[in-house]
C-alpha cells in the first residue's frame, strides 16, 4: 500500500519582526514535533520521500520530526509550490516527484492542505478534520502502488492524529 502523509507545520513563533518565510517554531511547536515523531514511528517505517515548503517553520517541523529516525540521508525536496500554490499545482508537483516511492510526506500550510486532503481522498472522509491543526497528520492510503503511475484516485484516509491527543 502506498501512503501519502500530509503534515501541517508545527506552531510557529510570532515573536519578533521577521518575514513570514523566516518564522521559526515556538516551544509548543517543538514539543508537538517530538510527540508526532514518536507517534509516527509507531505507525510507519521511515518515509521514502519528503516534500517540504520553503518556509522555515516547515523545514524545522521536518527536522524535529524526522531527523532523529536514523543516520541515512533523506530524499528531501524543498518545493516552492507548497508555500502559495493551488491544489492543482501541488498535484502536478506530486505527480512529477513521487514515481518509484512508496511513502511520501508533505509538510506545508493551511488552507491549502485542507483542500488537498479532501481532493486526494475518496474514502474515509469521516476521519478528516474540518481544519488540519498545527502539526496535525493525515495519512492517506492507496490500495495499489500509485506512485508507479501517480493519479491519486481512490485514496482512503487511514489515520488522522495531532499532538494534543497525546499531551
Amino acid at each position: 500500500m502506498s501512503k501519502l502523509i500530509l503534515i501541517r507545520h508545527a506552531k510557529s513563533d510570532w515573536s519578533g519582526n521577521v518575514d513570514d518565510l523566516q518564522r521559526g517554531l515556538n516551544n509548543r511547536g517543538l514539543n508537538s514535533c517530538r510527540v508526532i515523531s514518536k507517534e509516527l514511528k509507531k505507525r510507519i517505517d521511515k518515509p521514502d520521500l519528503f516534500l517540504i515548503s520553503p518556509a522555515l517553520r516547515a523545514k524545522l517541523t521536518y527536522e524535529n520530526i524526522f531527523l532523529n529516525w536514523d543516520d541515512k540521508d533523506n530524499n528531501l525536496f524543498v518545493e516552492e509550490d507548497l508555500y502559495n500554490a493551488s491544489v492543482e499545482q501541488i498535484k502536478k508537483t506530486l505527480s512529477s516527484k513521487v514515481l518509484g516511492f512508496n511513502t511520501v510526506v508533505i509538510i506545508g500550510h493551511n488552507p491549502i492542505l485542507n483542500s488537498l486532503m479532501y481532493q486526494l481522498t475518496t474514502k474515509g472522509y469521516n476521519k478528516l478534520p474540518t481544519n488540519l491543526v498545527t502539526c496535525g497528520v493525515v495519512m492517506i492510503g492507496y490500495s495499489e502502488n500509485i506512485f508507479k503511475t501517480p493519479v491519486f484516485a481512490n485514496g482512503e484516509v487511514v489515520d488522522y492524529f495531532f499532538p494534543r491527543m497525546y499531551m
